[in-house]
């Protein structure tokens, strides 16, 4: 509480310094009030192009509004949607000139089309199932049909894939389920000739679908390669050409991993990170693995000064970007992190607390994990490694609590630094934009993926304190556990671990959003996206 409060002081007097020097005022910028904490469910973005905020009707069980805003920042309207509080809203698209939004429950799907003034256009319910790691996934297509795939379990755990009108009238549907387990749907990518959607089976491995866009047509089923050597894909893209382009992790048969493992200080690497190129017909165009202990290790640790902050044993690239470089081959962006048990001396030697064992038994705890630099792999058209950098932050993050969900539950609470792309300038790759801590301060800052150097303090937007020049670097010692030190805690995504969030807005600009729960206000406002 004390810190909320020393940030809030700081805020205001910042902002009196700021009128008192005549200083711009920001371009826009608008206030949402009447957000009680157990209501308020995150402001979002379709694909930077509108904005929508689903508000529960206080004291009423099922009635829910939906609000849509413009790059104005005002309201456009709101549809009124018969929820249930078991329901949730899942994928967001603008499919032409409406926004197209998927919500579910355990037995239940629901599709909304929301028109260019907020009001709803048509509305479809359908039975879904929540299969647990499962995506439902929207995909825009040609002429405002778009592609839908979903969990469905009739007997047995799989997917559907379908293609819909802008009046949501079904175009085609394909079911996919196996003999025994789950099919799981992992990634859809899409353009108007074709819908690929990545999938898991619960046995470990995982497939490709690929239809045909007009009629749903199966182009090819298959497993993605593996060679003695599994894929976990963790992103998907898609190029211009048509190309699927998958990343993730490789397991190494070799080195087994057990259910519970303790892995001993001088325990050999496992397996490493792969980029896959698929072609329209199914053949890959390339698989490039590369060996965790022999190629990425040491030069992911290159720039840390520190044992703490380097990467641990295990493969670690969260990976947030892969898309074709400009001048031909493609870049993979991420971030790197590292995970370890509470035990670990380097936990507690970069500031973290050590906690009580798992069910406060002696023994191995859950995992933590910290958060270190953004990473950047460079690729010919061949999928040959060119060049790997490590950007280092001059901030990192460190987990104080044990976490069961793994990447995706970090995700939903904004601990990686990463926000959006921003395309500068269209003959380089675009440009990272993050928000992040310094010295007790949240900014924004973008990097280009074409230099390594250090995040630029002179370049950096505090939103807290706008008008006041960045204060002296601490370097990699500059440590937060999001546990303790962090305010937040509203138990659901975007805004779990942060009251503030950046989001992409016109070119050039982005949207900062500061929810204050003491007053249940939204605060709003359009900045300047800062560069190097």
């Amino acid at each position: 509480m004390g810190f909320l409060l020393r940030r809030r002081a700081l805020r205001l007097l910042l902002c009196a310094l700021t009128w008192a020097a005549g200083l711009p005022a920001v371009a826009q910028e608008a206030t949402i009030s009447n957000l009680g904490a157990s209501y308020y469910r995150g402001f979002r973005t379709v694909e930077g192009q509108l904005y929508f905020m689903l508000r529960q009707e206080t004291n009423v069980f099922d009635l829910f509004h939906l609000e849509m805003y413009g790059r104005d920042l005002q309201k456009k309207g709101t549809t009124d949607l018969r929820l249930g509080r078991n329901w949730f809203q899942g994928d967001a698209r603008l499919v032409g000139d409406q926004a197209v939004f998927y919500f579910f429950t355990g037995k239940e799907g629901l599709l909304l089309t929301v028109d260019a003034t907020g009001q709803k256009f048509k509305e479809l319910r359908f039975p879904a199932n929540d299969v647990l790691v499962s995506q439902a996934v929207i995909a825009p297509a040609s002429n405002g049909d778009f592609y839908l795939a979903y969990p469905y379990d009739a007997g047995k755990t799989g997917y559907v894939v379908a293609r819909y009108g802008p009046d949501l009238t079904l175009k085609w549907k394909k079911d996919y389920a196996p003999e025994k387990g789950k099919y799981r749907v992992r990634f859809v990518q899409a353009d108007a000739a074709t819908v690929y959607v990545v999938a898991d089976h619960t046995k470990g491995t995982y497939e490709v679908v690929a239809l045909d866009g007009a009629t749903g047509a199966e182009k090819f089923h298959q497993d993605l390669p593996a060679d003695n050597t599994p894929l976990t894909p963790t992103f998907a893209g898609l190029s211009a050409t048509g190309h699927l382009l998958l990343s993730g992790f490789y397991a190494d048969p070799k080195q087994s991993t057990p259910l519970v493992a303790v892995v001993p200080a001088n325990a050999p690497p496992r397996g490493g990170l792969f980029v896959l190129a698929l072609g329209p017909d199914g053949k890959p165009d390339f698989v490039t693995r590369l060996s965790y202990a022999a190629e990425l290790a040491g030069k992911l640790n290159t720039h840390s000064t520190l044992a703490q902050f380097t990467v641990g044993e295990v493969p670690a690239v969260k990976v947030h970007a892969l898309l074709p470089r400009p001048g031909g081959g493609y870049a993979l962006l991420g971030e790197t992190f590292k995970s370890f048990n509470f035990t670990n001396p380097q936990y507690e030697a970069a500031g973290g607390v050590r906690g009580p064992a798992l069910n406060g038994t002696a023994g191995p705890g859950p995992l933590r994990r910290n958060i270190l630099d953004f990473v950047v792999f460079q690729f010919t058209p061949q999928g040959q490694l060119e060049s790997l950098r490590r950007i280092p932050k001059p901030f990192k993050i460190y987990n104080d609590q044990a976490l069961d969900g793994g990447n995706a539950e970090f995700n939903a609470k904004g601990i990686y630094a990463y926000r959006f792309l921003y395309q500068r300038t269209p003959t380089q790759l675009p440009e990272l934009v993050f928000l992040n801590w310094h010295q007790d301060l949240l900014y924004v800052n973008s990097v280009k993926p074409a230099t390594d150097a250090r995040d630029n303090l002179f370049t950096r937007r505090y939103l807290d304190l706008p008008a006041v020049a960045g204060a002296p670097d601490q370097g990699e010692l500059t440590v937060r556990t999001y546990a303790s030190d962090i305010p937040g805690g509203l138990g659901y995504a975007p805004a779990a671990l942060f009251y503030d969030e950046v989001l992409p807005h016109a070119p050039g600009k982005f949207l900062y959003t500061h929810y204050d729960p003491a007053t249940s206000r939204l605060q709003l406002q359009v900045l300047d996206i800062p560069g190097n």
